[in-house]
This record gives structure tokens, C-alpha cells and sequence, in this order.
């Protein structure tokens, strides 16, 4: 939310340099984050600490574990597609923003319905998380697209 407010700053300021500076700030913290927050669940994982603080019900936690890890490696992508909303929203794209969860979600959607077609229903569960790893990754490149187009609000890579 503080990076929306910052980026739309920058822009009423009419300061492109500015722009990228905070944009690319933001981005560095949110991985940093992103990181730090797979660590502490790692570890969480590797000691059981995390599904014990859950439930005691081993087969509560054997579903859950086959999760754990696409949760954990998951932590840096949601975090800088998130930083990446913030940007985008302070600099006004929300109409590009709707068309990328648009087909975002569609190939989210796609990639669940395959994998419940090509694997069965046994492991719903697992192919719901894979889902939204999909849709977060297509968020991801779609931010990203706009984020360094050369004529975008942003340009990032100048």
C-alpha cells in the first residue's frame, strides 16, 4: 500500500527518476521479505514446528505437507507480485492491471482443470496451490511487461 502512495507521488511530481528509484526499492525490500519469509517457514518445516502448531492430526498434516513446499518456494514470487500491484496502481494502470488477472486467472483456471483431467482428483488439494502458483507467475510476467515497456509509466530498465 506505502508503494502505491510513494509511485503516484513520484508521478504527481512529474519525476520519472523518482519513479524508478522507489519502484525499484520497493521491489528489493519485497524480495528481501520474500526470502526471509521462506527461511522462517523452512524452518518451520524442517522442524515440525509448523504443522504441529496446526493441528496434531497426522492426516491433516500428511495433506498439508505434500503443500508445504510449493507454500515456501511460492514466499518471494507473491511478495514482488504484490510489490509489483502497488507500483502499478500508484502509476494508474488499472485497466491493464483487470486484462492481466483476466488471462492470468483464465491460464490458472487452464492449468488446474489439465491437472485434474491428465492426474485425477486424488490430489485436488496439491493442484489447487500449483493453480495459484500459476496465477501468481503470470501476474509476475504480466506486471513485469509493463513495468519495463519502454514507453510504459514506469520504464524500470532505463
Amino acid at each position: 500500500a506505502a508503494s502505491q502512495g510513494l509511485v503516484a507521488d513520484c508521478f504527481g511530481r512529474d519525476d520519472q527518476e523518482a519513479v524508478r528509484d522507489v519502484s525499484l526499492t520497493v521491489f528489493a525490500y519485497s524480495l528481501i521479505l520474500g526470502f526471509a519469509l521462506s527461511f522462517a517457514l523452512w524452518i518451520g518445516d524442517s522442524t515440525t514446528f509448523l504443522l504441529d502448531f496446526f493441528t496434531n492430526d497426522e492426516a491433516t498434516q500428511a495433506i498439508l505437507s505434500k503443500i508445504l513446499a510449493l507454500i515456501i518456494l511460492a514466499q518471494p514470487l507473491n511478495s514482488i507480485v504484490f510489490a509489483a500491484d502497488g507500483v502499478l496502481q500508484g502509476a494508474s494502470e488499472f485497466t491493464y492491471q483487470a486484462k492481466a488477472m483476466a488471462l492470468s486467472g483464465a491460464t490458472a483456471w487452464i492449468s488446474f482443470i489439465i491437472l485434474q483431467e491428465v492426474y485425477g482428483t486424488t490430489e485436488t488439494l496439491l493442484h489447487v496451490w500449483i493453480g495459484l502458483i500459476v496465477l501468481q507467475f503470470m501476474r509476475g510476467i504480466t506486471s513485469f511487461v509493463k513495468i519495463v515497456e519502454k514507453d510504459g509509466p514506469i520504464d524500470l530498465l532505463e
